[in-house]
């Protein structure tokens, strides 16, 4: 019983009617249940968190939890320990302004080719099946239904279930340490745990740039397709020396 009205509180009709999809409506391209699915809330640490994929979300859901159980649980597990936005009702959203609101974001250069490696390469029924990094680019920059078919490589700025401009705090994995021992700070001011690493295994992709982006072409058609995503988070278009 629950499954079935779950379904039916949160399918594509009703969804956009739930109060916070009132306050602020999604007009993205992107799926609206998947993006749904990457905001969690908590109101009692007072936080709104925009999860972005290939943006070590995984890592940081895991050290929310420990913020908020005092132990940790494996990832998966983690993600699913708060209520999404499209959950949220009439009283959580009046005291939702108070609410700490931040995202972590990551270069578009890095974010795609982890993408790629991660969620192309390694499910090739075999070595040499999948298409190339240049083939998955240009399926990308030519065919819109494709580059919005998986939050993966969406476009980070249009996962956002907030407009930018009212968040508090954008994190970077870039400077994930740093950023993370922000957060925590924010939350739980005093706090001193260790940050935990979570998720797959790492694709490694920072460290493969100048392999896969073998031309100029390339870096900037990239650089075209993520280009609201550059401009949004103060990304330097430039290609990383």
């Amino acid at each position: 019983m629950h499954q079935l009205l779950d379904k039916l509180l949160f399918n594509r009709a009703t969804l956009p009617l739930r109060p916070f999809y009132r306050r602020y409506p999604f007009s993205s391209a992107a799926s609206m249940r998947s993006a749904n699915d990457r905001g969690i809330v908590d109101m009692e640490l007072g936080f709104f968190y925009n999860r972005m994929p290939k943006a070590a979300n995984s890592t940081m859901v895991t050290n929310l939890v420990r913020l908020k159980l005092g132990h940790d649980l494996p990832s998966p597990q983690a993600k699913r320990a708060f209520p999404h936005p499209g959950r949220l009702g009439s009283s959580d959203m009046a005291a939702f302004p108070g609410l700490f609101k931040f995202t972590v974001v990551r270069n578009p250069y890095s974010r795609l080719l982890s993408a790629y490696l991660d969620k192309v390469v390694r499910f090739s029924d075999r070595p040499g099946n999948g298409i190339t990094f240049e083939q998955f680019v240009e399926k990308l920059a030519t065919d819109r239904k494709y580059l919005y078919s998986n939050a993966h490589w969406v476009p980070q700025s249009d996962l956002l279930l907030l407009p930018a401009a009212e968040l508090d705090f954008v994190g970077k994995v870039e400077s994930l340490d740093r950023d993370l021992t922000e957060i925590k700070r924010r939350l739980q001011p005093g706090n001193s745990d260790q940050i935990t690493s979570a998720g797959p295994p790492a694709t490694g992709a920072s460290n493969k740039l100048r392999r896969y982006y073998s031309n100029e072409a390339l870096v900037k058609q990239v650089a075209r397709i993520y280009r609201a995503d550059f401009e949004t988070f103060g990304y330097d278009v430039a290609f990383p020396s």
